[in-house]
């Protein structure tokens, strides 16, 4: 692990700029919108100072996932979460498609690896599932739903409609 994953505060995370270029950041809280989820993320930059030097500043943004990317190895539970609505959607049928990514937690000596299943967004990145395969890898062995996001109360919500 980097010395950037156990500094303290906010963890890392990889950011893409609007020009293409990828940065570290920090990820200071995350969000449901109506369109899914969003990150606040915390880009140390320079600014002019009082004095007339350059000092640090950090500016912050909401950025989508698309934007965002994990640090492996940083750990992101600690990460406060903002309802901005009461459910990411919005409970109506016909409107947005929930969807879930799976995220595979390292095997740690003592500790065998798991899988953890998370409503889309919850965690940066991930590969996009539907219901039917987010509940197969919620059946493997060792396997859970985020309690963070309610994965297994939104898998629950789908049943009886189609995938």
């Amino acid at each position: 692990m980097s010395q950037d994953e156990k500094a303290p505060g906010p963890p890392p995370i990889v950011v893409l700029l609007p020009d293409g270029q990828e940065i570290r950041a920090r990820l200071h809280a995350r969000r449901r919108v109506r369109s899914g989820w969003q990150y606040q993320v915390g880009v140390l930059v320079w600014r002019d100072g009082v004095s007339g030097n350059a000092e640090p500043t950090e500016h912050r943004a909401w950025v989508s996932p698309e934007q965002a990317r994990p640090v492996p190895g940083a750990s992101y539970e600690q990460v406060p979460i903002h309802h901005s609505t009461p459910t990411a959607y919005g409970g109506r049928p016909g409107k947005l498609q929930p969807a879930w990514t799976v995220q595979q937690l390292p095997h740690l000596p003592g500790h065998p690896g798991a899988t953890l299943v998370h409503v889309i967004g919850c965690v940066p990145g991930g590969h996009r599932l539907g219901r039917e395969q987010a509940l197969a890898a919620l059946g493997q062995p060792r396997a859970a739903a985020c309690k963070e996001c309610d994965a297994a109360g939104s898998l629950a919500a789908g049943e009886g409609s189609p995938p």
